[in-house]
Parts: structure tokens; sequence; C-alpha cells
């Protein structure tokens, strides 16, 4: 067993590096040394120092972060051709040491508001920026926040605050007046339907708001909630027992703008693929508007020529797709097809700032101009192109492999969709290396890990197994109170097919992944070998758990998201027995290959005693562990020095674990 704290890895950063001429302080800090070669991690993690980008049309400025021995807050004028490197610092806080998000810039007060916490323990709360004097204002102090947005004014602020983290919990609509901060409960949920992850929408004359909710505290019934801020009633909008999610990932759950005083649009993924609806509340009626057969990645109301449009991008591991519709009747008048992915930040008029990336470019801003006969799309940054020809290690390539069972809608082998990231420059044959993603894997999103990891010779499969986004909303719930099972087969079978194509030998092969992914990491390898009827086996090298949990049961009463229990794995209260079984804690006898456990000592989201009475169960069991902790941060790693530290410790761990050392 070995425990290492992050504060006992090797120390500050230089600020440039000569790869032929490094010093053993420089070494440590920005090269790792990995079965003969030598990996530089600067063009990764200093390279491009920049990420969290929030273009504003109403401030006329990009809002961005820069890591460094801090994570700075900078921001940049949007004219021209933007300059990154000129941006300018417009706050003292060092966000590597919190957790910031949804930032957003009032027009009216001319702040910068954002959720966030203060030491990375996800108690988010609502904040503002002065950017011209840096002061910073909390506004609001509760556990956590789900959501906030602001009225057509801009002078109030209506979010919901989560006051309990179990199913008993509470949570409030809350209005805040930003002039006098003086803060109003509107209303508190009930057990029946309980408020939830959204922004609230308001009505365009203000007499009320529309928030997301769900039935009994379960996600699959997500349901539309009117409250009237003046009589602070609610009235439930949707069937309550009908399967849906209100929104999805990289999408907007309940659209900002309305059509009119009554009508506003929402998405939904009750028929199978998020798609737009809208809903009347002076008819109490709902109407879809998109058909689409794949997810719904984007969505916002634009304005051609005085007339109101609807612009979507339906996003899935496989393509991208952006659309001109009509707004009413849902009828395509444009389609146009892209490789890459995007994220809209802000829309005015027919034009929308967005960020874009893919699998093989990790970052571009661009603008994307509409016309009734035209999507024009200028990309306003980029990566220099020395950086590119520095970072861009791996070449990916989709595939489809088989699994285990039979796909209804075929009757034929289930054929599960993945992205091989090929190394450029691989390692010998016979010291080949493949790890594979446990979970959350399959996107067409950019992974500077899987590119740093080929850097280092290593192959990257990064599979969808049932359960993953975008691919669909009766996929996704293949895994429902299913966790730790099926979905773990179809990580051994991605294994065996890895194995078979590549020629790389099981113990060469290994399995990562981070949150649900550490869990999947830890229950991969501590896999009984039979789950629902179905066996699976491989005789696995490696892997690496991070911010992972082992037990259940524990991360349901100590988590904050114990309804994302409840759902994936099913209720401790009926289901204590199956929920046992499914933990890696109560199979740790069972290790095959050398685990890495890294975890954040401020994980609220999931605790670091899910690592911790992994890492003793295994020694108990005389396996080989080792247990990386990292002081003060929370579900994840930030900051420069962290980050270095992270993949020394990968590597270090990898150089042990897969043998034929050189």
């Amino acid at each position: 067993m070995l425990i290492i704290a992050a504060g006992l890895l090797s120390g500050g950063c230089g600020s440039n590096v000569n790869k032929n001429n490094i010093n053993e302080e420089e070494k440590s800090n920005r090269v790792v040394t990995f079965k003969g070669r030598q990996i530089d991690l600067q063009p990764y993690v200093e390279g491009f120092p920049y990420k969290d980008f929030n273009p504003s049309y109403a401030a006329g400025r990009l809002f961005y972060k820069k890591d460094g021995a801090t994570t700075e807050l900078l921001e940049l004028d949007l004219k021209g051709k933007p300059d990154l490197t000129k941006g300018v610092k417009i706050s003292d806080i060092d966000f590597s040491k919190r957790n910031a998000w949804q930032f957003q810039y009032n027009k009216n007060d001319k702040q910068l508001y954002w959720a966030g916490d203060e030491i990375n323990d996800e108690v988010y709360n609502l904040y503002r920026l002065n950017t011209a004097t840096a002061k910073v204002e909390k506004l609001t102090s509760v556990p956590y926040i789900y959501g906030y947005r602001w009225n057509g004014a801009e002078n109030k602020i209506a979010y919901i605050a989560r006051l309990g983290v179990k199913s008993e919990g509470v949570s409030e609509l809350r209005i805040l007046d930003l002039a006098s901060l003086k803060e109003e409960t509107i209303i508190q949920d009930n057990p029946e339907m309980r408020y939830t992850w959204g922004e609230p929408s308001w009505q365009p004359e203000g007499k009320g708001v529309v928030v997301a909710a769900n039935k009994d505290s379960q996600r699959n019934y997500g349901n539309l909630v009117y409250i009237d801020l003046e009589k602070k009633t609610q009235n439930v909008l949707t069937d309550q027992t009908k399967s849906r999610n209100i929104g999805t990932l990289g999408s907007n759950g309940i659209l900002e703008e309305w059509l009119d005083n009554n009508t506003f649009l929402y998405v939904s993924n009750e028929d199978g693929f998020s798609n737009v609806y809208s809903y009347s509340i002076a008819a109490n009626t709902t109407n879809q508007v998109t058909r689409f057969t794949t997810d719904l990645g984007a969505a916002e109301i634009v304005t051609i020529e005085g007339s109101k449009y609807l612009f979507a991008v339906t996003s899935s591991p496989v393509e991208t797709q952006l659309y001109l519709l009509d707004i009413v009747t849902g009828k395509i008048i444009l389609q146009q097809k892209s490789d890459l992915m995007f994220t809209v930040n802000d829309a005015k008029g027919n034009r929308l700032l967005a960020n874009a990336s893919s699998n093989a470019v990790k970052f571009q801003i661009v603008e994307i101009k509409l016309a009734k006969n035209q999507i024009n799309i200028e990309t306003l940054v980029e990566l220099p192109e020395d950086l590119q020809e520095k970072i861009y290690s791996a070449v990916p390539e989709m595939v489809t492999y088989p699994t285990f069972d039979i796909d209804p809608a075929t009757g034929k082998t289930r054929m599960l969709h993945a992205y091989l990231f090929k190394p450029k420059n691989p390692l010998p044959k016979e010291d080949q290396i493949v790890m594979i993603q446990s979970f959350y894997g399959g996107f067409n999103m950019f992974s500077e890990e899987y590119q740093i990891y080929a850097n280092a010779g290593i192959y990257v499969f990064s599979p969808s197994p049932r359960g993953s986004f975008f691919l669909g909303k009766d996929f996704e719930a293949l895994n429902d109170g299913d966790l730790g099972g099926n979905e773990i087969i179809d990580i051994i079978y991605a294994a065996k097919y890895i194995s078979e194509t590549l020629g790389v030998p099981p113990q060469n092969i290994g399995v990562f992944g981070m949150s649900h992914g550490g869990y999947a990491t830890m229950r991969t390898l501590t896999f009984p070998g039979e789950i629902n009827g179905n066996k699976a086996n491989f005789d696995w090298g490696f892997g690496i758990a991070v911010a992972g949990f082992s037990d259940i049961i524990h991360f349901y009463e100590h988590s904050n998201i114990p309804d994302w229990v409840t759902k994936e794995a099913g209720d401790p209260k009926t289901d204590a027995a199956k929920l046992k079984d499914r933990s890696p804690l109560y199979h740790a006898d069972l290790l095959k290959g050398e685990l890495l456990l890294i975890h954040g000592t401020n994980d609220s989201r999931v605790p670091i005693e899910g690592s911790q009475m992994m890492a003793d169960s295994l020694i108990k069991y005389g396996k080989p562990v080792t247990f990386v902790k990292f002081e003060g941060q929370g579900h994840g790693v930030s900051g420069l020095e962290n980050n270095v530290r992270y993949y020394q410790a990968i590597f270090d761990f990898l150089e042990k674990a897969t043998g034929n050392k050189k």
C-alpha cells in the first residue's frame, strides 16, 4: 500500500522549459519519464492555460480563466481578433481553490454573476463581481443552488435553493432583489414534486416563473411547475407520471425567451430523444415543435428580419447537425452538418456566440450568423498552430464493437459506439498499453487526458456503455436501477474487443474513470464474474479510479446527490442487499491487477471516505493499491501545480503496474 499526499509530490513550476536542457527540479515538475520516453506536460498544462470561456454580447467581452500558479479570471474585448494572452485580470480570487460555474454578465448593473463555492466543498451560492473595482459580493447563504436566472429588467434573480440533501429535504424558489439584496421566499416544494436542477424561466410580464421538478424525487419523472409570484402558489403543468427528463446536458431545460406572455419553449426527451416543445399556460396545452431522432445539444430563439425562428443543434457522439426551423411548426428551413460540437453561450438577434470543439479540436470560439438561406460560422479564437502540433498526439477513429446481448431493434448482437485514440508515436509492440474509459466515454469532445496518454504512446479506448448520454432516452435508461450491472459487462467486452483487435495482452490493458467512472473502475476490477444471469471475465492489468465511491449506501448517505443513487442503483431502504452486492468494497478480495485511487480531501459530491475504505480493505487482503490524496481539492483536480502532480502520479503508477520497465 502506498499513500501519497499531494503536498509530498514535487514542488512548484518554472516558467520556461527546454526539453534538451532540463535541470532536475524542472524535470520533476514538467517532464514525466515513462518507459524510456519523456512526456513534456508543459504544452498541456501551460501551453494553453485558458478555460471556461463565457463570451457576452451585452458586455462586448469574453470572460475566461487562466491556470498558472493560481487560476485567474480574465476579460478581453471581443472586437477584432481577440488575443487570449492580452486578457486583463479582473478578480483577486484564486479560482483553483473554488468551484465556479454559470457565469453571466448583467447589462443592468454591469456586473458578472456566477454560482459557486469558496473552498471546493460544493456549498453553492450566488456571487457577483464588479469588474471595474474587483469587489466581490456573496449574495446568498444556502447549502446549494440548483440554478438561477434574472428577470427581463435584470434587476431580480429567481433561484432554486436546496435546503436538504436527502429525499426528505426541501427546496425553495426565492427571489432576490439585486439593488437592495432583500430576499423573499416564494414557495417551498413538497415530497411529491421536488424542484431540481435548471434555470427558472421568468414570464415576460414578471407575474410568474416556470421551474423543473421531479415527481417523488425521481429523476425519471421530470415535470414543469408554474409558480405564481403574487399568489405564491404552484401548478404542475405536465403529466406527473410520464417518464421524461426536462433538458439535457449541454442544452437549456426551459428557454429564457418566451414566444409571448403565455407561451414558452422547453426541452424534453419524452418521445425517446430530447426535443423542443411549446407550452401555452393560457390554453394549458403542449405541442411538440421538433422531432429529431438525435438528442438536442442546444436550442435558442433567434430573430431574423423581425421574425422569430428556432435555432437548434443536434449532437450525438456520431455527428452534429445545425438547424434553422419554423418556431411554430418545427419545419426545417436550413440544415448543416458539422464535425464540431457546439455550446451556445449567448444570442442576440440573428447571431450566436458559441464554444466549439471535437475529439480532434480542443477549442474554438465561433460566431454563428443566421439568414433565411444561410448558416455562417466564423472562428473568432482558436489554438495557435504551433501548439496544435504539440498537443494533438492522437488520431481518433470511430468504431463499433459487439457486446453480450441482443439489440431488440435489430434482433442481432448489440453493437456499441466507441472512439479509439491511436497514438501518433505508439510504444513498441511488446510494451503497448490500452486504457479503457469506464464511463462517460465515446463523446465527440476533446480530452486533454487522452492526448497526454497518447503522447506517452498509450492507446485510449473510449466506449459508450449502456446508460451513456446523447444516444437516446431508451439507451440511457438501460442501466437505471442496474448500477454495477450490465454496463460493467459492456466494458469487459470492450476490453476483449480491443485486446483482440490490437493484439495487446490483458496484463497491459486497464480501465480508468472519474466519479461514477471511478466507481465503475473499482467495480470492473472486482467484478465477481456474473450479474443478471450474464457472465463475463477479463484479466485486467490495472485500474485508475478518480473521486470514486466504493460503497453505494455510504455514498447515498454522505453525498449531495442522493437522488442520483436512487435512479441509477435503487432505494437503499428497499434494495440494501443488492446495493451492497454491487459495491466494490465488499468484493475487494477479488481485485484483478493493480489499483490507483485518487481523491480530493474536500470532495462533497463523492466523499473521500469511499476511496479510503477501499484502500483499507485492499490492504487487509494484501492487494496492490496506491492511494493519492489531493489536499484541499474537491470533486476533481484544479490548478496548474495539482494537474502536474496528478499526471506524475498516474505515470508513476503505470510504470510500476504494467511491467516491461525500461
